[in-house]
């Protein structure tokens, strides 16, 4: 009697824990959020925004922008990597917060330990462009003029630590030269100084540099990826110009904290991969100069170490005051 008593509340007690599990909320149950860690209508800004209305549909849950400026990016992927790993809280990371902040500023969190990659998202090329006022309309020309032993030529960037900055200390490498790095408090103003002969060169991004390359007053290069960029089918890549081992991609990807399960990295990943085929966001990053650049969370995670590994040796090597 009592063993078949004990045998029907086992039968119980498997039967609700059945119920329960069935009981479960698909994911996401509720709105996801995803951090950008700079201002309304930045790169970051308009390509989340962009691959967040198309996760709506995927997702069936709205898909939140939030905008946490500040630090190059490290206050919105510090505010990331505390949250609560549901999948419910995303980073819109960059090769800025993500593989070059742990070289210039004092993060508490780690690139590769403190977030679950969920995908990448976009590849975002640089393009260097020379004053027209230098008189060097080519690579080679520009090339033999900063190894003249003249006067250093000055570049121009957005600022220390940024992508810009760390292509110019690359080119330094490349082509075994010295130059002066002008930072500046934005884009616009880095390109501009370009543009009027105050700087000589400087990369900047796409979009920024075809409205000054209409005018004349800057001449472009190359773009800092192997491949051309479909936004400048015209401009050599890096490969072209004879640098092979030159690239800067300010990527940007999808980043949820530490410990997302499994599951819901899946449903995240399939509708960015989803996302990132539909027209209207290839259609929106083209005018950004991005284009679509999906991989796997997995893939990610290697591409980051990689990165983050690669990027502290460039700033090391060039003798760069970390995290000042």
């Amino acid at each position: 009697m009592i063993l078949k008593l004990l045998q029907a509340l086992r039968g119980t007690a498997l039967a609700l824990a059945a119920t329960g599990a069935l009981a479960q909320p698909a994911f996401p149950d509720r709105p996801v959020k995803i951090v950008v860690g700079s201002d309304a209508g930045s790169a970051p800004d308009v390509l989340a925004r962009s691959l967040g209305r198309e996760m709506e549909s995927l997702l069936k849950q709205p898909v939140i922008i939030e905008n946490r400026s500040g630090a190059a990016g490290t206050v919105g992927a510090t505010a990331v990597s505390l949250a609560a790993a549901d999948g419910t809280t995303l980073l819109m990371g960059t090769v800025a917060n993500i593989a070059l902040a742990p070289s210039f500023y004092p993060i508490k969190y780690k690139p590769t330990e403190s977030f679950t990659p969920v995908a990448m998202v976009a590849s975002v090329p640089l393009v260097l462009v020379s004053s027209a006022a230098y008189g060097a309309p080519t690579m080679a020309q520009l090339s033999e003029k900063l190894r003249s032993g003249g006067r250093e030529a000055a570049y121009a960037s957005p600022g220390i630590g940024g992508p810009q900055h760390l292509a110019g200390v690359l080119l330094e490498k490349e082509l075994s030269i010295k130059m002066v790095h002008v930072p500046f408090k934005s884009g616009g103003a880095a390109l501009n100084a370009v543009a009027s002969g105050d700087a000589q060169l400087g990369f900047a991004g796409i979009p920024a540099a075809i409205a000054l390359l209409q005018t004349k007053r800057i001449v472009p290069m190359f773009v800092t990826t192997p491949r051309r960029s479909s936004a400048l089918p015209d401009v050599p890549s890096a490969t072209e110009v004879g640098l092979p081992a030159f690239e800067v991609d300010n990527w940007h990807a999808l980043f949820a904290p530490a410990g997302l399960p499994a599951e819901a990295r899946a449903t995240l990943e399939k509708a960015v991969q989803t996302a990132l085929a539909s027209a209207a966001v290839k259609a929106q990053f083209a005018r950004l100069g991005a284009e679509p650049a999906f991989s796997s969370g997995a893939d990610l995670g290697v591409h980051v170490a990689n990165e983050v590994q690669r990027w502290a040796k460039v700033a090391q090597s060039a003798g760069l005051d970390a995290k000042r």
